[in-house]
């Protein structure tokens, strides 16, 4: 069947985008957006781990007549890097019970009772496994091992824990998860501008939404032409794929360039057709939208005819957009619609969870030579697509209420300063379970500090207008009242962990570097002039001066620190 390039009416159009439902009176509807992260990742899994324990105890309470009553809805989870990585865990896990890991929880966790965050992020992504050269056969596929990713993943897609007896009120029917990938291919578009004047332009930023479907829920809405649908069981959908499948996105978007292998992906060409942009008014009008319509046959190579399934190459979706608000935002309230922002009024918000807010280096300079001027430019790419300025200005005003941001915050320090695993671009966690225990036990402190003292609205908003006079006094502070008040276990203060001094030894890894460059270079130089003793000489000369290079920029990090 041949691909039918005919754009969506503007019907359609105002259906899909633009009507977004009213939301119920004692509802507040939320967007989660996990930002890139690294090792990082193991801060935002702590995070995102405490955060649905605590909705979790809420309806507990609720339900034993033992707390206020309003609603929080998750309607969306949005991520990019390792935050889609937290994304595609979340998706999959909220299916089932799982338990939830404190200081005092007892190591290792019984195979019947793994927390599914933790066990991705302090168990199966480490570096060991990363500097593995058992890839690297003829090919070298990236820098490191992607191998841990792909059995990380496959973990995720077999996941099941303790069946639910009903699904989680707190969740959307269907939620909606959107990950971002960076499309090396492109999508290529055109703009006419009249009397045969065109501008081609190709968009590298790209993403794909899926309508996640829980056991038990009850829902009309059938997932959107340009979603995918993910079920569970016998579950049978229109549109639906598997979890492997979802699982794919979740590779793509976490692998890093270079540092780990670029992903294949599939899908449906028609799903394009849904790429819409809003467009500023001219003076007296309204805010208004455009279809951005593909060259559909530049896109698929000349194919002819034109294919239903596209084809592309892609890598970490934070090199193009590491902080999909947008997308979560509009997901919740239209491409051209607004959510309230007094504190009186806010019925719904996005937040963002971020481990690397705060101070950010800045290059010095006079920046010279080929090495320093690549990583410098790698950088400034990478800090260029790390937020939208009006994103992190709305997130910072204390006058919003739309917009939340959660970051690690530790004696005094914030963002990645706060962290363990901050070194070495946030890669250097990977090599220590201590580093990411520690992370993963403040993300649980510092969700819970947040939902207590700053994820809340006026008391005069509806929301709390089904609550008591006495509810209100209890949970008051300074005349705000929380969104997600704490309730059972989620109401115990969290421990953190001490900080983890000492626990990491950078040599222990230089075999493993070593062994790893050696391989690569040995691949790299085939076919030299001077043969195989050549290259033997060349590999074990240059493989110890890349082991002193990382080792040396581990230890100074363990300095800076205060690790060592």
């Amino acid at each position: 069947m041949s691909f039918d390039a005919t754009p969506p009416d503007r019907g359609e159009i105002d259906r899909l985008f633009l009507q977004t439902p009213p939301v119920k009176p004692g509802d507040f509807e939320l967007a989660l957006v996990m930002g890139g992260t690294v090792s990082a990742g193991a801060w935002t899994a702590g995070a995102v781990d405490f955060l649905f324990e605590a909705l979790d105890c809420f309806e507990t309470a609720k339900a034993s007549g033992g707390a206020p009553r309003h609603d929080v809805i998750l309607k969306v989870v949005a991520g990019t890097s390792g935050g889609g990585v937290n994304a595609a865990i979340a998706a999959r896990a909220l299916a089932y019970d799982w338990p939830h890991v404190v200081r005092a929880t007892p190591m290792p966790m019984l195979p019947a009772a793994i927390n599914p965050f933790y066990e991705i992020w302090i168990n199966r992504l480490t570096l060991p496994r990363f500097l593995d050269p058992s890839d690297i056969a003829g090919t070298i596929p990236s820098v490191l091992n992607g191998a841990p990713i792909d059995d990380a993943a496959q973990w995720i897609e077999a996941y099941e824990a303790n069946a639910r007896s009903a699904p989680r009120a707190w969740i959307a029917a269907p939620l909606t998860v959107i990950l971002t990938v960076t499309n090396l291919c492109g999508i290529p578009s055109r703009v006419s501008f009249g009397a045969g004047q065109f501008e081609d332009f190709i968009d590298h930023a790209d993403h794909a939404r899926f309508a996640v479907y829980y056991p038990g829920q009850s829902t009309d809405r059938s997932p959107r032409p340009d979603e995918f649908a993910l079920g569970f069981g016998s579950a049978r959908l229109p549109q639906m794929v598997g979890w492997s499948d979802f699982s794919q996105f979740a590779r793509a978007t976490s692998a890093f360039p270079v540092g780990f292998p670029t992903r294949q992906l599939t899908r449906p060409l028609a799903q394009y057709k849904y790429r819409v942009v809003a467009v500023p008014p001219g003076p007296g009008e309204q805010t208004s939208y455009r279809v951005v319509s593909p060259d559909w046959s530049k896109m698929v190579g000349g194919a002819d005819p034109i294919p239903e399934t596209y084809h592309f190459s892609a890598v970490d979706g934070g090199a193009t957009d590491n902080e999909p608000v947008e997308l979560a935002r509009t997901a919740l309230a239209g491409l051209l619609g607004r959510n309230p922002r007094d504190a009186d009024e806010a019925n719904r918000a996005v937040l963002l969870v971020d481990p690397f807010a705060g101070r950010t280096p800045v290059t010095p300079a006079g920046v010279s030579g080929a090495v320093k001027t690549a990583t410098a430019t790698l950088t400034a790419l990478l800090q260029q697509t790390r937020y939208s300025t009006s994103d992190l200005l709305l997130a910072a005003d204390e006058e919003v209420f739309s917009r939340f941001m959660l970051t690690p915050v530790r004696d005094g320090l914030t963002g990645g300063e706060a962290l363990a695993a901050n070194g070495l671009g946030a890669f250097i966690g990977f090599a220590s379970d201590a580093f990411m225990r520690h992370d993963y036990l403040l993300g649980r402190y510092n969700c819970q500090k947040f939902l207590r003292e700053e994820f809340r609205l006026a008391r005069a908003n509806p929301l709390f207008h089904a609550w008591s006079d006495g509810d209100k006094d209890k949970h008051a502070v300074d005349g705000m009242l929380p969104i997600v008040p704490l309730f059972g276990d989620a109401d115990i203060a969290e421990t953190k962990e001490a900080w983890p001094k000492g626990r990491l030894d950078p040599e222990s890894y230089r075999d493993a570097i070593e062994e790893r460059f050696r391989a690569i270079f040995e691949v790299e130089t085939e076919g030299i002039i001077g043969g195989a003793v050549a290259r033997w000489i060349g590999a074990h000369l240059t493989q110890k001066e890349a082991a002193d290079y990382v080792i040396t920029a581990m230890k100074n990090y363990l300095v800076a620190a205060k690790l060592s």
